[in-house]
């Protein structure tokens, strides 16, 4: 019970309903004050909007009931009232505590992208023990005297390491789409990761192989269009076939680490992400000096070196991440 004057009443000598004499115990009762939400039985027939109510007679609380009959209003249990006349001038309103809201999935880290990649890397460790020969055959050639500009792109002969050249490109290009989705989950917005659903990542990823083996095709498509130009077949034959190459041993390097950086869970696997980086620098640093050996070799300018990095390798790489970004 609230002790306050608006909510009390003093027991003052009051009749008795039977006897009518004045010596009758003293009775006390809640009295609803102007604030008072709820009016009790005693006062169901007060019609508290009456501008009569409003005197300041009754402002301390007082009872002063007004008949159903002379107002003229149906009784009233409720009546509004405002927060300030219940909690006090002063008060304020303070908004609840909301609970943040779970952030969504990192995109690399749903079930069905990290099958995709488990199932990639079985592929590429059957690759690796029933080409063992041709793994070291590749590996060796990076000992080999680069003097003649040749290690890379000469034919060993034999279709078993064609096909395995063949084999580990198709990898790589799988292995680039999953670097795209590793890449894209650290700079996606939340808000667009938690609308796109748990196969999109697999279909992004199969998306960006498909786009590198268009920039392949266009890459074979211009070097053997400049080599029918230029009467120089063989010379492309070797360009193509270091092409391949470099990008099988660059696979077969980068690839262990990629795979544990991709299902590194968001936020972590920085010192993958390094040592993929090295090996990537390593790799490109490596094929940019054995063309340049090539064209040296074979008496072509570096000016052509240098044209041929241009519209091959930089121009379709470059308009690609443009159509990206865009």
């Amino acid at each position: 019970m609230n002790s306050s004057p608006a909510h009390t009443q003093s027991a003052v000598p009051a009749a008795d309903s039977v006897s009518g004499t004045p010596d009758a115990p003293a009775r006390t009762g809640y009295v609803p004050g102007p604030d008072t939400l709820r009016a009790e039985t005693a006062f169901a027939g007060t019609n508290f909007a009456n501008p009569a109510f409003a005197n300041p007679a009754f402002a301390d609380g007082g009872s002063a009931p007004f008949s159903v009959a002379a107002t003229g209003a149906a009784p009233s249990e409720w009546r509004d009232t405002t927060s300030a006349a219940i909690f006090g001038a002063q008060s304020t309103l303070a908004e609840p505590a909301r609970i943040p809201l779970a952030p969504p999935p990192p995109l690399a880290e749903n079930a069905v992208f990290q099958s995709f990649v488990l199932l990639l890397a079985a592929t590429y460790a059957m690759l690796l023990y029933r080409n063992l020969g041709d793994v070291r055959t590749l590996l060796g050639r990076i000992s080999r005297d680069a003097a003649t500009g040749k290690r890379f792109s000469e034919d060993p002969g034999g279709s078993g390491y064609s096909r395995f050249l063949n084999i580990a490109t198709a990898i790589g290009l799988l292995f680039l789409g999953v670097a795209a989705v590793k890449y894209s989950d650290t700079l996606m917005p939340g808000r667009l990761a938690a609308s796109i659903p748990q196969g999109a990542a697999l279909i992004f990823s199969l998306l960006v192989s498909l786009a590198s083996l268009g920039i392949a095709a266009y890459q074979t498509i211009a070097v053997r269009l400049a080599g029918a130009l230029t009467l120089s077949q063989p010379f492309i034959a070797q360009l193509m076939l270091l092409k391949r190459t470099c990008f099988a041993l660059g696979m077969i390097l980068i690839s262990p680490p990629l795979l544990l950086f991709a299902l590194c869970p968001q936020g972590t696997g920085g010192v993958w992400f390094c040592i993929i980086a090295v090996e990537l620098a390593a790799a490109a640093a490596l094929y940019l000096k054995e063309t340049l050996n090539l064209f040296l070799s074979k008496k072509v300018s570096i000016l052509h070196w240098f044209l041929y990095l241009c519209t091959v390798e930089v121009f379709p790489v470059s308009l690609l991440w443009l159509l990206a970004v865009r």
